[in-house]
């Protein structure tokens, strides 16, 4: 995929030195077509010659048309100088160097049943590694789907979606540098139907505006018709004046809630109606389309209408050009009005919208996932009983020339695998391989691995327990309060599956070894399937006492010349018999007595 990516930065590299070879040239001619303007009207005036004025016309005509053109050709090198840069974030993602989009550290819970110990969100992540979402609403669809529970038939019409977007790599491209151009994230941090309650649209402006308007018009057709002195103008013109000052605060409000969106709405549009144009077969796709559409009004429409008004609104910025449309139009008082009855019309429907972006985004983050790793594959689910099995699974966050990759499988009926193995040997990696797979299955996504068959389970974790100075807890201490979550939860469901690294860290060792052997026997009497990652032998024993409810799995470690050590990270079955404390403590200069 790396040469996929750089042969398209190639490719966009070549357009964007042609923008920008057109934006010089459209410099030069914006200064040519103006000073031409501005001596042929200088001529013109001098001798108020009429053939003089329409040639200062057709260069000033020139000379927009030229900064259109120019706005034009701008917008297109500002959409390839984006699209370059997400091409070359992907190559980014590819090396494990990092990603531009969020990295979802918000969303961190350390009291969840399982996304901090699976690294789920913040840097380095697999939320960071997945997300492609240029938009709040769209890093929380992602983060909901990674760490929430979902029908299995919500899981499998997400799949397919995901499949069908896979196959439109270039349409999704598109939607992705439309989205990223202006980072919109601060945009959805204020929603619009939050805005709508900002504002309250005086009863009696309608009234006010009717009597404004049908005064000038009488006023104009009275001094017209009857030739009365025009200095009447001046009446209606006054009326104005107090009702914009009269108003002044209501349309204050909608110009500040309106500020700087207009090239966020221009975009969301932008998408929308590029998603209601596609045609789609996946049921998922579809049916998120339909609610783009309510009482005849497209999303697209709808905002359309929005953009149109704050488009209109800036036209009054400007001090003389406000003055002359408020005095004479109540420009800003009508304008607003109108915005607020768009608030009262289509406020609470966009949330629905935006969140249709959202979930657009975060389908196109896991079709990306599948295009750049066609190697990986999609699960397969299984209906009845507890199933898991796993061929070739590896972590996705380890780079592929170093990772190791495992076959693994829990029987039905053989509840509980314990997995011993020296420090860094890679028992707490290979618990995360299983967590973090199992998630990316869950959320609709291809996973790791040359076969991945699974049912359908909730999964708690046990790995990463810290003390927490704000709740005056001791590390000890929260391990008990995870453990007796995690207990209470399995005696009333078994349809979990727990990942377990190394009990009770927090008392000595004969306490340890006797607690976590009463939490293993527990698990085996309320037949709850398991991975227990530990050091302690004594747990692998068990099997003998429980040979149909415990398999034994290790990682080894291979001592060369007694010094050096190398691990190969395949998972063997048995129990580990090589450790390495007393090798990397005589590493840093320890003496350690290995006759005690």
């Amino acid at each position: 995929m790396i040469s996929y990516y750089k042969e398209r930065i190639r490719e966009i590299e070549l357009l964007i030195s042609q923008l920008q070879r057109k934006d010089n040239i459209f410099n030069t001619l914006r200064l040519i077509s103006f000073v031409a303007f501005l001596i042929s009207i200088a001529i013109s005036l001098g001798n108020l010659s009429t053939t003089g004025f329409i040639i200062s016309g057709i260069f000033l005509f020139g000379f927009i048309r030229v900064v259109l053109m120019h706005l034009n050709n701008q917008a297109k090198l500002n959409t390839a100088l984006t699209r370059k840069k997400i091409l070359e974030n992907e190559i980014n993602c590819l090396d494990l160097k990092g990603n531009v989009y969020y990295s979802g550290s918000s969303f961190h819970n350390p009291d969840h049943d399982y996304s901090f110990d699976m690294d789920l969100f913040g840097k380095n992540s697999i939320f960071q590694y997945v997300n492609r979402s240029a938009t709040g609403v769209g890093n929380k669809a992602l983060a909901e789907w990674l760490s929430k529970e979902y029908p299995p038939d919500e899981i499998f019409k997400r799949q397919q979606a995901v499949k069908e977007l896979a196959k439109n790599k270039e349409w999704c491209e598109d939607l992705r540098t439309e989205l990223f151009k202006n980072r919109i994230e601060d945009f959805n941090k204020k929603h619009l139907p939050e805005i709508k309650k900002t504002i309250s649209t005086p009863k009696s402006l309608k009234g006010w505006i009717t009597l404004s308007y049908g005064l000038m018009l009488l006023t104009i057709f009275s001094i017209a018709v009857f030739s009365l002195n025009a200095i009447l103008l001046l009446i209606p013109l006054f009326l104005n004046i107090l009702l914009n000052f009269r108003f002044g605060k209501f349309t204050k409000t909608i110009r500040a809630q309106l500020e700087g969106r207009e090239n966020t709405l221009r975009d969301y549009n932008k998408v929308l109606a590029a998603y209601e144009q596609k045609e789609f077969q996946s049921d998922y796709l579809q049916n998120l389309r339909k609610e783009l559409t309510q009482d005849n009004i497209s999303a697209t429409q709808a905002i359309a209408r929005l953009q149109n008004l704050s488009q209109k609104l800036d036209y009054s910025l400007g001090m003389l050009t406000g003055a002359i449309l408020n005095i004479f139009l109540l420009w800003d008082i009508v304008l607003c009005r109108k915005v607020s009855i768009w608030f009262e019309n289509f406020a609470e429907k966009t949330s629905k919208w935006f969140q249709v972006v959202g979930q657009l985004e975060a389908l196109i983050s896991l079709a990306n996932l599948q295009n750049n790793h066609p190697e990986w594959n999609y699960p397969e689910f299984q209906k009845d009983g507890f199933h898991l099995e796993g061929k070739n699974l590896g972590h996705p966050l380890i780079p592929e020339s170093e990772r190791v990759c495992n076959d693994f499988r829990i029987e039905k009926g053989t509840w509980i695998n314990i997995v011993t193995g020296s420090n860094m040997a890679g028992k707490s990696t290979f618990l995360r391989t299983i967590g973090v797979n199992v998630l990316l299955a869950k959320t609709g996504a291809v996973v790791c691995a040359e076969k991945f068959v699974l049912s359908h389970f909730r999964i708690m974790t046990y790995l990463t327990i810290t003390d927490s100075i704000a709740e005056n807890t001791s590390t000890f201490y929260r391990e008990i309060l995870r453990l007796k979550n995690i207990l209470d939860t399995v005696r009333k469901d078994n349809n979990i599956l727990l990942l377990l690294d190394e009990m009770l860290r927090g008392t000595n060792s004969a306490d340890k070894s006797r607690g976590s052997i009463a939490i293993v026997r527990e698990l085996i009497q309320h037949k709850v399937p398991a991975i227990v990652a530990t050091h302690n032998l004594e747990l692998a024993e068990m099997q003998k006492d429980f040979p149909q409810d415990i398999t034994n799995y290790f990682f080894d470690i291979i001592i060369e010349n007694d010094s050096t050590m190398r691990f190969d990270y395949k998972l063997k079955p048995g129990i580990c018999k090589t450790f390495n404390a007393s090798l990397l403590l005589k590493k840093i200069g320890i003496d350690v007595d290995e006759k005690k």
